[in-house]
């Protein structure tokens, strides 16, 4: 039997690769899914039957688009201008990934009144600081896991194209270790040495990790950490009802 979802909020990020889709009822994730574009027209919504949702679009596909497979539902548009819960204190505001903003929007809402390290761990690692003041102050970008081990394969001559593995040894005693190692070792490393530099500079700070690879690594950082996948559709949900009640 279908499961209607009148006053629950819709959610939906959609991806370079990916759409994702998220249910809410108030603060909790109820439904989620993960579907690929081919599947999009075939996909069937109708027990989706929100009345309210917010669309964060970063692939090539129109938003009209993707918001006509949800008849009846009254849209948000996540945008650069759309009113949240933190300021953006970036000097380029408009060049900020539209994931990264909401990520932060996700921290705040879970961490209010706390300094915030967002990590998110995916094609790209992105770092980004939001203050106990909720003031965006912007971040850092550098290379996730599989584009590094993509990059060793596809720019040296005879490394191969590996996978993470699980037991991670700190010297390698062989190429292929040599290159897991290299690059998880190197990601702990790179997580480790932001949350020890902001917390030099910066008290009672709440560190996320987000993204992909972040159960991955959760287990792995020396640092404590909240690990939450679904950072950015929860910064999307409490965005959708900030801008509801103003």
């Amino acid at each position: 039997m279908s499961v209607l979802y009148f006053d629950m909020n819709l959610i939906i990020d959609a991806g370079n690769s990916f759409l994702k889709y998220f249910v809410f009822s108030d603060d909790t994730i109820v439904e989620h899914d993960i579907i690929s574009y081919a599947e999009l027209n075939h996909f069937d919504f109708s027990n989706l039957s929100c009345k309210k949702a917010i669309i964060c679009n970063v692939s090539k596909i129109d938003t009209q688009e993707i918001m006509s497979h949800f008849p009846g539902v009254s849209f948000l548009e996540f945008k650069h201008d759309t009113q949240t819960l933190i300021s953006n204190k970036y000097e380029t505001p408009a060049t900020l990934g539209l994931d990264r903003l909401a990520a932060a929007n996700g921290a705040e809402i879970i961490a209010p009144k706390k300094n915030k390290l967002i990590i998110d761990l995916g094609t790209a690692i992105t770092i980004d600081f939001v203050d106990k003041d909720a003031n965006y102050l912007g971040g850092n970008i550098s290379v996730g896991m599989s584009s590094r081990f993509k990059a060793l394969h596809d720019y040296t001559q005879n490394l191969p194209l590996l996978s993470p593995a699980e037991k991670i040894k700190l010297t390698g005693k062989n190429t292929i270790e040599a290159i897991q190692n290299g690059v998880i070792l190197g990601i702990c490393n790179e997580i480790d040495g932001y949350i020890k530099s902001y917390s030099s500079i910066y008290q009672d700070i709440t560190t996320f990790l987000t993204g992909g690879d972040c159960l991955f690594f959760e287990k792995r950082v020396k640092n404590s950490i909240f690990a939450q996948p679904n950072l950015v559709a929860i910064g999307l949900n409490a965005v959708l009802t900030y801008n509801e009640t103003i």
